[in-house]
């Protein structure tokens, strides 16, 4: 009986131990999250600012052209 206790506790504190790595786990890769889509925002303004800038050399060029 007390071999089946100590088992049982055994695999509980196996089992707590797990949880609280997962736990972390989750903490970390909810932070990479959060990070990975403030880094995509950033991204996108500068991929639409870099769109802007081309859009008006090509219409500078075009009016440069036509003069």
């Amino acid at each position: 009986m007390d071999d089946l206790f100590q088992h049982l506790e055994t695999r509980i504190r196996a089992l707590l131990s797990r949880c609280n790595q997962l736990e972390h786990t989750n903490i970390d890769l909810t932070q990479n999250q959060s990070s990975l889509a403030r880094e995509k925002e950033a991204l996108f303004a500068k991929n639409k600012e870099a769109i802007s800038l081309i859009e008006n050399m090509v219409t500078r060029l075009k009016s440069i052209e036509s003069a």
